[in-house]
């Protein structure tokens, strides 16, 4: 999308190398579950005047007290002091399984480092589920999908012939190496049940630049939230992020080399990313099921090629 018009829409290749993709549809949009949905939901709650990016998470939840002096604002943007991964799966199944693994788990002093990490995002979860009372595909739907319309994505998605799901394979957590179909691909969110903070989001390309352009424009949030929404909000000496997305000089970043140093971003292990340049009033998203048997690798690459010459097309 560019300046709030569609301009380019299409669909390429197949579902499951037999199968034709389409433009309806729903990719698992894995990380990216962490901007349009838990990250979106928590700002929404601190612009309702809920939550404030100071909060403490032990003050939300007292089972989170041993995380005495991490905020809000560290989890939003992954400077917790929490690693990146665990396998929580290998706890159990469930919730209080998950929570007791990161719970165990060494971390550093909260602010000191950036690390990317799922952990937290999952415990962001935790805390929309405490302060809204209600279960976090619900507080995602009424405070997030709903209100931009975003009618093709949400969580465990049930089958339509009007709009497929991609397959997935997965090599890690419950029913490894099954083919996926509606169930997650990310064993920490599949191991939860399937909806959770870090990944678990199902959706269209069309939705997803929705949300984008929804944040572009500031037609969900407002001007204070997306200047910071589009600004890094680190240390970018240590990692460039924003309150929802990966910024310029952060490694994670998926716009590729030659859009502005403005572009922000976020990607999702399945193959998905979204990218907005406020620059040149630009939002993108592409959606492929990369996990689906080898084609990881070659997204990656496919991936930096496709933004460079989508930056080369533009003009003025």
């Amino acid at each position: 999308m560019r300046g709030g018009e569609i301009v380019l829409h299409e669909a390429f290749g197949t579902l499951d190398r037999e199968q034709p993709t389409g433009l309806t549809t729903r990719y698992d949009l894995a990380s990216l579950t962490k901007p349009m949905a838990t990250g979106a939901t928590i700002l929404s709650l601190v612009e309702d005047g809920i939550l404030s990016l100071q909060t403490q998470v032990s003050d939300i939840d007292p089972k989170l007290e041993p995380l005495a002096g991490v905020t809000v604002g560290h989890l939003l943007t992954h400077t917790s002091g929490l690693p990146a991964w665990a396998p929580l799966y290998e706890n159990g199944t469930g919730k209080d399984a998950a929570l007791g693994g990161i719970l165990a788990l060494p971390r550093v002093e909260p602010g000191s480092r950036y690390a990317y990490s799922c952990l937290g995002f999952i415990l962001l979860a935790r805390l929309i589920e405490t302060v809204t009372g209600q279960t976090l595909d619900r507080a995602v739907h009424e405070r997030v999908l709903q209100p931009l319309h975003l009618e093709r994505t949400g969580y465990l998605p049930a089958p339509d012939a009007d709009s497929p799901i991609a397959p997935t394979v997965s090599e890690e957590g419950p029913n490894h190496d099954a083919v996926l179909t509606g169930m997650v691909h990310d064993g920490n969110a599949r191991g939860i049940g399937g909806v959770s903070g870090n990944a678990g989001l199902f959706g269209t390309a069309e939705d997803v630049a929705t949300f984008g352009e929804a944040v572009r424009v500031g037609r969900y949030f407002s001007a204070p939230t997306r200047a910071r929404i589009l600004t890094t909000q680190t240390d970018p000496a240590v990692g460039s992020h924003s309150l929802l997305f990966f910024a310029r000089g952060n490694p994670l970043c998926p716009v590729g080399d030659l859009l502005s140093p403005r572009a922000v971003g976020h990607s999702g292990f399945t193959g998905t990313a979204l990218v907005i340049d406020p620059e040149y009033d630009l939002t993108v998203a592409v959606l492929t099921n990369a996990v689906f048997h080898g084609g990881k690798s070659r997204w990656l690459r496919l991936r930096r090629h496709f933004m460079n010459s989508l930056a080369a097309s533009l003009t003025g």
